[in-house]
């Protein structure tokens, strides 16, 4: 066999290694990066899935608020209902805080 006519060989060997090989480690990337991303908004965990969920429905809530109040102008009412889900929004997001702490500081000792 001429010297060319190896090489051609040497190198579809390696190659079919080379893709067998890629092959073997893309399904182990595919589990590692499932892994860091669980939750479809980017979380990466429990805590911060439930922050984040908490926000959405405190910004939709808002939203309601103040749509509400451009149709009927009642600042009075405006005033209280933002107020009062505001301390509803403080309340969830500190509770969700308090879990974390209490979590980690079991999870770490």
């Amino acid at each position: 066999m001429s010297s060319s006519v190896k090489k051609i060989i040497s190198l579809a060997v390696a190659g079919a290694f080379a893709i067998g090989a890629a092959g073997a480690l893309v399904p182990a990337a595919d589990r590692v990066a499932y892994a860091h991303e669980q939750y479809a908004d980017g979380s990466s965990n429990a805590y911060s899935h439930r922050m984040k969920e908490e926000q959405q429905r405190h910004d939709s809530a808002v939203r309601a608020i103040r749509h509400e109040y451009r149709q009927d102008g009642d600042e009075k009412k405006y005033k209280k209902r933002m107020k009062e889900e505001q301390k509803r929004h403080d309340k969830a997001m500190e509770d969700i805080r308090h879990d974390y702490d209490s979590h980690a500081r079991h999870s770490h000792h």
